[in-house]
């Protein structure tokens, strides 16, 4: 998914819900959307959050499953450990929490400080894809004064397996231009995550409904 095309705040505001690409949302310069373009955008981020919460709860059925046989067969070769091990999943549950609220939080004021922590979260491959759009991303946010705020609302484990991970999320972002609330976009995210060199970072994040 190209980073050439970042998300829209306010687009998202109107139509419920956005495409969210790799990294970095784009700045967004239009006016605050009318209070009923914002309700209808609410609406459509309960939608995507309850459906999430529904495949969470499918694979934790299946994942308890794997856990029953784990305790009865002790032999059993059960790759995937999500769910069942509590520890590791916890973690990585964590580090994917923190990583994507990294990524989508920066302030036009802090850009700097805010970009290189999220360079932290980024195997080497994803942080060179993220430098090839920051200087842009910078410039436009200094130019309007933004400052974005990402929240995870909904995260689970789908996969972990040793030291790589995948997880579904529900992410919320809101953005402020010059101090003036410019709306907010919602979208769930498919990533993937290594543990490299002791710390779990993203080797990849989409838009986990295309």
């Amino acid at each position: 998914m190209s980073l050439a095309k970042p998300v829209s705040t306010a687009k998202a505001a109107s139509a419920g819900k956005t495409k969210v690409p790799n990294l970095q949302p784009r700045i967004s310069t239009q006016q605050a959307p009318a209070a009923a373009e914002t309700a209808a955008a609410g609406s459509g981020s309960g939608r995507i959050t309850w459906k999430l919460v529904g495949i969470l709860a499918a694979v934790a059925v299946v994942l308890g499953v794997f856990a029953v046989v784990a305790a009865f067969k002790p032999g059993a070769d059960i790759t995937n450990t999500a769910w069942v091990d509590e520890g590791a999943t916890a973690e990585v549950t964590k580090a994917g929490t923190e990583a994507i609220e990294t990524l989508y939080t920066y302030s036009y004021e802090t850009i700097d400080q805010d970009f290189d922590k999220a360079r932290g979260y980024l195997d080497d491959a994803k942080r060179d894809e993220f430098d090839s759009t920051a200087d842009t991303t910078k410039q436009a946010a200094i130019q309007t004064k933004t400052a974005t705020q990402a929240s995870v609302t909904d995260i689970g484990v789908t996969m972990l397996d040793g030291d790589r991970a995948e997880l579904l999320a529900h992410m919320n972002v809101s953005a402020t231009g010059d101090a003036v609330a410019q709306g907010s976009a919602a979208t769930p995210l498919s990533i993937k995550m290594e543990k490299i060199d002791g710390k779990w970072v993203l080797t990849d994040i989409s838009d986990s409904e295309g």
